[in-house]
């Protein structure tokens, strides 16, 4: 699987297909991994091509290689891109990259925007379907009229989970820049059903929660359409003075969010996040056995505190609560991403946010003690919105996503991931036994 999902198996495949095209490779770099063993295991791509004429413009394309680590998993995968299209020509410039399959090596390449769980993302980066849509024209020739000045660009695209885009045009018949957001399924009409409520809520308590504007849902694409703000998201450099008022502006968000009284028909609940990680516990025995140990002994930690404490009160949970989610401008925060939004336990929310000012790969020492003031002036300034807030199982939430993170490293298999996993688990144990800084 490491050869079939090489830059430079990568490379020659993409050079053949684009053989006697005009166009060259120029660059592979590999931008992501996840290893979900003992299944699948995934990379995405940055292929730069050129045209040997130099009469177009450099591309990056984005190429997806997925294999299956065992026959069962390869059957299923292999039948599913048959489903949606493998077969097909695949024209990453000048139509749709569809997937190419090697049986013998259980692996398949694609091209961005194809994805089998988004079958609908070439439309929603087609300039003149956008056209319609964004600028509302009609007729033909104003639709290709004003396809020519509209701009779409891809800002994040995660293989079958979802894809941002950011589109721009210079005719002043859209309110600014407008992004868009596809999904699988329903999640998009759901979210724009959420965000509508948490703006009716923003407005009873102005100036601690500032969101995009839902501008629309396209159901066919399944796109969600949001009016662009200005500034730049927060970095992870816990030094700087745009993160340390991250911590403030986090509880101010979620104070609104817990009382806003938005309903939602997901539920968050401590046992299911449990059975998640018990889930990845042979995933870890794998490939890293002392983290396998560290993690089943930290789960049954976690059931004996929640076994020993009453349940906290049940609220709206943005359910992704971390820094990066942040925008910040003129030291306004706006606050995205309500995918993943649902009921659950109040420390749910605060839990996830304190786990994730941890650096993984701290610089020095100050970023790891810049970490832990922000910590507590963001438990401080909830407490201080919400007095009554019931936090009596927060250590066991903070030390769940602490184990999460370790997780998510090792899908991803980055490197030192091994050193990384570890660390957080063992922190999680820490919290776990921790109080709540104390209030000042």
């Amino acid at each position: 699987m490491d050869a079939a999902t090489s830059e430079d198996s990568v490379a020659a495949y993409a050079e053949d297909l684009l053989a006697g095209t005009g166009w060259q490779v120029d660059s592979v770099r590999r931008r992501g991994n996840r290893l979900e063993p003992p299944d699948s295991y995934w990379s995405l791509f940055k292929v730069g091509v050129s045209h040997i004429n130099k009469d177009e413009e450099e591309r990056d394309l984005r190429l997806v290689a997925k294999g299956a680590l065992n026959p069962e998993a390869w059957a299923k995968l292999a039948a599913r891109l048959e489903r949606h299209g493998a077969g097909n020509r695949s024209d990453p410039i000048n139509g749709i990259g569809y997937p190419t399959l090697f049986p013998e090596t259980q692996h398949a390449y694609w091209f961005y925007p194809f994805d089998p769980t988004m079958p609908n993302l070439p439309l929603a980066n087609d300039p003149v379907r956008m056209s319609s849509i964004l600028l509302g024209v009609d007729s033909p020739g104003d639709v290709l009229a004003a396809a020519r000045h509209l701009e779409i660009e891809r800002v994040r695209y995660v293989p079958e989970v979802g894809a941002i885009l950011r589109y721009t045009t210079d005719t002043g018949s859209m309110p600014g820049t407008v992004y868009g957001k596809v999904q699988p399924g329903g999640r998009g009409l759901r979210t724009f059903q959420v965000v509508n409520g948490l703006w009716r809520a923003a407005a009873r308590y102005p100036g601690l929660l500032n969101l995009p504007r839902p501008l629309g849902y396209v159901e066919d694409m399944g796109l969600l359409l949001e009016e662009g703000v200005r500034g730049k998201p927060i970095s992870g450099k816990r030094t700087s003075a745009a993160f340390a008022m991250t911590g403030v502006a986090a509880a101010d968000a979620l104070a609104v969010i817990h009382e806003s009284g938005v309903h939602s028909d997901q539920v968050i609940r401590i046992e299911n996040e449990f059975v998640r990680l018990e889930k990845v516990l042979q995933q870890f025995a794998y490939v890293l056995p002392n983290g396998h140990f560290l993690l089943k002994d930290l789960i049954t930690h976690m059931r004996e505190r929640v076994r020993k404490t009453s349940e906290e009160d049940w609220l709206p949970t943005h359910g992704d609560m971390k820094y990066d989610q942040f925008i910040h401008h003129n030291d306004q925060y706006t606050l995205l991403d309500f995918d993943y939004f649902a009921t659950a336990e109040t420390s749910y929310d605060l839990g996830k946010f304190c786990a994730y000012l941890v650096p993984s790969s701290p610089r020095d020492w100050r970023e790891s003690v810049a970490a832990e003031e922000i910590r507590a002036r963001f438990l401080h300034r909830y407490r201080e919105l919400r007095p009554y807030a019931t936090l009596q199982r927060f250590g066991v939430y903070e030390s769940l996503q602490l184990a999460l993170r370790a997780m998510a490293f090792m899908w991803a298999q980055t490197h030192g991931w091994e050193r990384i996993a570890e660390t957080f688990l063992v922190l999680a144990f820490e919290r776990l036994k921790s109080r709540l800084p104390t209030q000042a």
